[in-house]
């Protein structure tokens, strides 16, 4: 097992099963669209992403923490969907996903608790490798530095404990010393694997810019924030395949 295989498999399952990933998630993210236009033309983003907030007034600010919180429960309500589908062959029986509230929420709830984590243990060994390189690192690769720094170690700390997720999804819950514990036999493929999710986000930032920050910016920003969404959770599904049953289905 190495980490292209476990990133080929998230990757075809998605790609081969393309019918139920559309059906899990299409309406959804078609209604976060909607509503990311509807506030891209109500508030002045120009004006934000400049550094100017008082170019938001407070109904703009409203409007663009009610769409965040509605893509956060958007893409939970896709991830325990698709986990449910990956893990357990749970088909949607309609053009609609079913919805779980009890699992999407303790999977948002999980997720922020895992990213607070993952986060305060990046922020403590960040700052002590600048302290201790940052004065001799050129300024023209310290970011390069700092990305490779703060994801790759971040994703694969986050997919070591990967497995509480899924287990969310389908009600079955993991603990975290146990995820911990289930992943450490498989922590080469899935670091390697992480080195491949980080290298795909780049490759998605890098060419953001090319479509400029109007609403084709949009577009693009919410066409690969599916793409990554679904590559992603899918992944968590292959992991948690691998370390709580040992095997990879397709």
């Amino acid at each position: 097992m190495t980490g292209f295989i476990l990133f080929q498999n998230a990757v075809l399952r998605v790609l081969r099963h393309l019918d139920e990933a559309l059906a899990v998630s299409g309406l959804i993210w078609i209604g976060i669209l909607i509503l990311q236009i509807l506030v891209f033309g109500s508030v002045d983003m120009e004006g934000l992403a400049a550094g100017d907030p008082e170019a938001v007034s407070g109904n703009g600010l409203m409007l663009l923490f009610a769409a965040n919180i509605v893509m956060a429960v958007g893409s939970c309500w896709i991830a325990v969907e698709w986990h449910r589908y990956a893990l357990e062959g749970k088909r949607p029986t309609s053009a609609f996903p079913s919805w779980s509230g009890g699992r999407i929420f303790s999977y948002l709830i999980l997720s922020i608790v895992m990213g607070l984590l993952v986060g305060l243990l990046i922020v403590l060994w960040g700052g002590v490798f600048l302290s201790l390189f940052g004065g001799i690192l050129p300024q023209s690769v310290g970011a390069l530095f700092l990305i490779v720094l703060v994801g790759l170690p971040a994703a694969f700390v986050f997919f070591r404990i990967s497995p509480m997720l899924p287990g969310v999804a389908i009600g079955n819950k993991v603990p975290m010393g146990e995820a911990w514990r289930a992943t450490k036999p498989h922590s080469g493929p899935i670091l390697q694997a992480a080195i491949l999710s980080v290298a795909v986000l780049m490759v998605v930032q890098v060419i953001a810019p090319v479509f400029g920050s109007g609403i084709i910016g949009l577009l693009y920003e919410l066409a690969a924030g599916w793409i990554l969404l679904m590559i992603n959770v899918s992944l968590l599904s292959s992991i948690y395949e691998l370390a709580m049953k040992g095997h990879l289905n397709d």
